[in-house]
């Protein structure tokens, strides 16, 4: 027996600007422009034609527009080869393809765990001696 999954989907067409808090638990795909902050347990999508001015909370991000602000995912990033973006961002993983512009910091799970205060560097335990 096959069920077929409705999967809601909201969409900003790229004839529609939105400034304001959006925040849901379906798809988000963006054509238009937005400004302020969007948050879904979802996948977002901010197709090529889509400006966005906000901080991100979803779950797998796809950017081939222009975001200016943060991203927090809980899932994958991808910045395609016309997607443009200046701020940080938090993933589990992250996918820059060959050109695409990105400016800001980058956080992924296992970064984390490097940096994390309770590990000691290697360095610092190194006992390498060479000969002078």
């Amino acid at each position: 027996m096959n069920k077929k999954v409705q999967q809601n989907i909201t969409t900003l067409h790229k004839d529609i600007s939105f400034n304001g808090k959006l925040i849901g638990d379906e798809r988000i795909i963006i054509s238009g422009q937005m400004e302020g902050n969007l948050q879904t347990s979802q996948d977002l999508t901010i197709e090529k034609s889509g400006i966005v001015k906000a901080d991100i909370k979803s779950s797998n991000l796809v950017l081939s527009g222009i975001l200016v602000g943060n991203i927090d995912s809980k899932g994958v990033v991808t910045i395609t080869k016309s997607g443009r973006m200046i701020g940080d961002i938090k993933s589990e993983n992250i996918i820059i393809n060959a050109g695409a512009q990105y400016k800001g910091t980058i956080l992924t799970k296992a970064s984390s765990k490097l940096n994390s205060p309770n590990k000691e560097s290697p360095r610092k335990n190194s006992r390498l001696k060479t000969k002078r």
